[in-house]
């Protein structure tokens, strides 16, 4: 085949994925070995995208990552010369409407003034799932629990994927809302669900050995939360810089190539068909790496092994929307926390930024939401083919962003509020639910199933 492109291994998908894939496969193989890598868009990243804001970094895709859990990604970093910088861990609401009062709730009525946030009450769901810490089962904050929890390694998680059972059944047989649901009140549950303002899937059901893990290295005390100095996007611009920079002509990267076809071989190697916008490029490789999202996956599917296929189909899609605002004279400050105000916000979390200049202050706020707060805002994503952050499109983005988030939400001065819309100097909206993402993240629903890889917490 004179026309196709041959390589000892294809990747296709051009996001955090494929190109460390790709990166670390030139490693081990060296240059004898060839690798093409191709993306379907116009630019390498997927769901990184790092956009400057006002002298801010708005990370419309991943911003934070667990410095002990993510031991790839940390060594990564660290190989690339970059640098990581504090983020705030994770937070809940404080506000007497995201409070509960689990003893009232669960206790015939007895009221002793212990309201929990729902970090607190997830916490305490998994503690007396697992039935393992000295501590008080009513106190979350008990400092045993926290001694227990410092304890764990991945021996303790690979027990808690195979072998935890709650009433003689194994929790990788339960979801995660059904296992909750026998050690919490729906009401403590629900709280959760509506109030949570953390990395949050519990209304999809996930698996509750795996999403129970997720939490046990989320909230292990000796973990830190941390963002990239130099914005998340710069993992991509230095990998892709590294990869091409060499010499040798082992690895060809492409853009603007999408997989619509794979066939097997008779001698065992795949032939792929992509297209472009103007032509059919063919290749032909020993090896193919999908690192696709689910939504591309779904399409390919009757044309994948049925084991794979099996796989796609325990993805969870989480969609997410995420939506900025720079404030040339922000109510807030540096001593602003997580979370101010989520509980009246359509929003899962609310996070804030200022700067103090020589001609005054700046701030910027990110809203993120998932299902159902992100509805409220996926209106203001005007156009049709939404690939990248919008940029200043839509004022009714504005109007969103002052109904909720002005300086007194109580005062309806229609001349103030327009004076503060007058404030608002940049703004932006990511819809991760917009194909080809379908989901700011994917989660899999698979019992028992260990999966290393480099995930990105939004």
């Amino acid at each position: 085949m004179s026309d196709v492109i041959n390589s000892d291994t294809i990747i296709v998908g051009g996001g955090i994925t494929g190109l460390y894939t790709c990166y670390k496969l030139k490693q081990l193989k060296g240059v004898n070995h060839t690798i093409s890598l191709f993306e379907g868009a116009n630019r390498f990243g997927g769901r990184i995208e790092t956009v400057e804001m006002g002298g801010f970094l708005a990370e419309y895709g991943p911003m934070r990552f667990e410095k002990m859990a993510q031991p790839l990604l940390m060594d990564l970093i660290a190989e690339l010369g970059m640098e990581t910088k504090h983020f705030a861990p994770y937070t809940a609401a404080k506000d007497s409407d995201s409070l509960f009062d689990l003893t009232f709730d669960e206790s015939g009525g007895k009221r002793h003034g212990n309201k929990l946030t729902t970090l607190e009450l997830l916490k305490l769901g998994i503690l007396r799932l697992l039935k393992a810490s000295d501590g008080i089962m009513d106190d979350p904050n008990d400092p045993r629990h926290w001694e227990w929890w410092a304890t764990l390694d991945e021996e303790y998680y690979s027990y808690v994927r195979n072998k935890a059972t709650y009433n003689d059944k194994y929790l990788f047989q339960m979801g995660f809302w059904n296992a909750l649901s026998l050690v919490l009140s729906h009401r403590a549950v629900s709280k959760i669900i509506h109030y949570g303002t953390f990395y949050h899937v519990i209304h999809f059901n996930p698996n509750a050995a795996e999403w129970i893990i997720f939490w046990l290295r989320g909230l292990h005390p000796n973990d830190e939360l941390v963002g990239i100095e130099q914005g998340t996007e710069s993992l991509i611009h230095e990998l892709v810089s590294r990869l091409v920079s060499t010499s040798e002509l082992s690895v060809s990267l492409h853009l603007n190539h999408r997989l619509t076809a794979l066939f097997p071989q008779s001698d065992g190697r795949v032939l792929l068909e992509f297209k472009t916008d103007h032509t059919t490029v063919k290749a032909l490789a020993k090896h193919v790496v999908l690192a696709l999202p689910r939504c591309p996956l779904m399409q390919l599917r009757p044309l994948l092994p049925e084991h794979s296929a099996e796989l796609v189909d325990s993805v969870i899609p989480i969609p997410l929307v995420k939506c900025f605002f720079v404030n040339e004279n922000p109510w807030w400050n540096e001593s602003t926390s997580p979370q101010t105000r989520a509980s009246s916000t359509p929003s899962r979390e609310i996070h804030y930024s200022f700067k103090k200049e020589r001609s005054g202050k700046r701030g910027l706020v990110m809203v993120y939401g998932d299902s159902p707060s992100m509805n409220y805002w996926k209106p203001f994503v005007r156009q049709k083919e939404h690939l990248k952050a919008e940029m200043n499109l839509d004022q009714g983005l504005v109007e969103g962003y002052l109904q909720y988030l002005r300086s007194n939400p109580d005062n309806t001065d229609v001349r103030e509020i327009k004076a503060e819309a007058e404030l608002i100097s940049c703004f932006g909206i990511r819809d991760w639910s917009r194909e080809p993402f379908e989901a700011g993240f994917h989660i899999s629903d698979l019992p028992q199933m260990s999966v290393k890889f480099v995930y990105f917490p939004y």
